[in-house]
């Protein structure tokens, strides 16, 4: 579960926390005002039973010692009053020990209710000790992973760089590549225009010494038939002239030109 979540999920156990807390104070509250109405209305009415019969018993005694003798009649307005007053304490003895009965109950009840509220706390408070425990690791793990982050973006630089240098490298090699192209494409026209040179230059030779070795033997033919017309002597035919001469000493280059230099 992530962060956020936890932040929320304690914020709202917090707010029922709070609710709960004062719904249990409020139900109190009110509970208690009740019972406190109550009660002054159960001691009011005894007050107002135990001043009527006082009322009641102090004019009885005063008809009485006006009519008869002295002495009976306050002898029974005494004893009229006196078992009155007894009952009235009696009545608000009873009502005090229930009283005192409910409240028992009621502190029973809220020391019930702080042990659970206790032992409800006892539990928060190791779950927030785990949330904090859970939120320290998760803090290490989010700095690791920053850091990991800023690594990879570091490296993610780097290649990046790495790549733009190659990228300048290949842009020069394949200008040098095409410098060299253009020159040896040069070095090849110009080794095709000497070969065809010298193709013409051989031709031209063979033919001019083919004429010449023509000439020669023109020539010798016209001197040996003159020289028969001379002499009736036989002369030896000159040996023949080969007409296979050697070819002129003719070199092509193939070297190519040391290519210029290129920045």
């Amino acid at each position: 579960m992530s962060t956020w979540l936890e932040a929320i999920r304690s914020q709202l156990v917090e707010r029922d926390e709070r609710e709960s807390s004062h719904r249990t104070l409020i139900a109190h509250s009110q509970r208690l005002a009740r019972h406190a109405a109550m009660l002054h209305q159960r001691n009011q009415a005894l007050l107002n039973a135990s001043l009527g019969q006082t009322s009641g018993g102090t004019g009885a005694a005063a008809a009485g010692s006006s009519s008869s003798s002295g002495g009976q009649t306050t002898s029974g307005a005494a004893g009229g009053t006196v078992g009155t007053n007894d009952a009235v304490r009696q009545a608000m003895i009873t009502s005090l020990e229930s009283q005192l009965a409910s409240t028992r109950h009621e502190l029973s009840e809220q020391y019930k209710i702080q042990s659970t509220n206790a032992q409800r706390l006892l539990g928060l408070t190791d779950q927030l000790r785990e949330f904090e425990d859970k939120g320290r690791e998760e803090k290490d793990e989010l700095r690791r992973l920053r850091t990991e982050v800023e690594g990879l973006r570091d490296r993610a630089k780097w290649h990046k760089e790495v790549v733009q240098e190659k990228e300048r490298q290949l842009i020069i090699l394949q200008d040098d590549l095409s410098a060299l192209e253009l020159e040896l494409n040069q070095v090849a026209k110009q080794n095709e225009n000497l070969r065809i040179d010298n193709a013409g230059l051989l031709e031209r030779w063979l033919e001019a010494k083919n004429d010449e070795a023509r000439r020669m033997n023109e020539l010798f033919s016209t001197e040996s038939t003159r020289a028969k017309g001379m002499s009736t002597s036989p002369i030896p035919p000159p040996t023949a002239i080969s007409t296979e001469v050697p070819p002129p000493d003719i070199t092509v280059s193939t070297d190519a030109e040391e290519p210029a230099a290129t920045s």
